[in-house]
């Protein structure tokens, strides 16, 4: 692959990022929750870097549609997680009482 061509890709996927707005939209979740998710770690997200103050952060559409695809289950039984699931509602049911 010629050097221009790879330039061209990364401007190319530079120019497919993603703002918080769309990642909202996308998985229909409000933009706060992205935030929260950002905070938290819970989501693949790039920082540029902060102008004006503020952090501006972009999405990788092909990223986040990997994250989605990691954390779809056929099944709850497929879920690796879902012992440690049913233990943490079981422990807050008994706290409610």
């Amino acid at each position: 692959m010629k050097m221009s061509e790879r330039t061209d890709e990364k401007a190319a996927r530079r120019n497919a990022l993603k703002n918080v707005k769309w990642v909202a939209h996308y998985l229909s979740v409000t933009r706060n929750t992205v935030h929260q998710w950002v905070l938290e770690g819970h989501i693949p997200y790039i920082n540029l870097g902060v102008a004006g103050g503020r952090r501006i952060i972009r999405f990788d559409p092909e990223t986040i549609e990997t994250w989605l695809e990691e954390r779809s289950y056929q099944s709850a039984q497929e879920d690796p997680h879902q012992e440690k699931l049913k233990a943490d509602i079981e422990s807050d049911k008994q706290d409610l009482e």
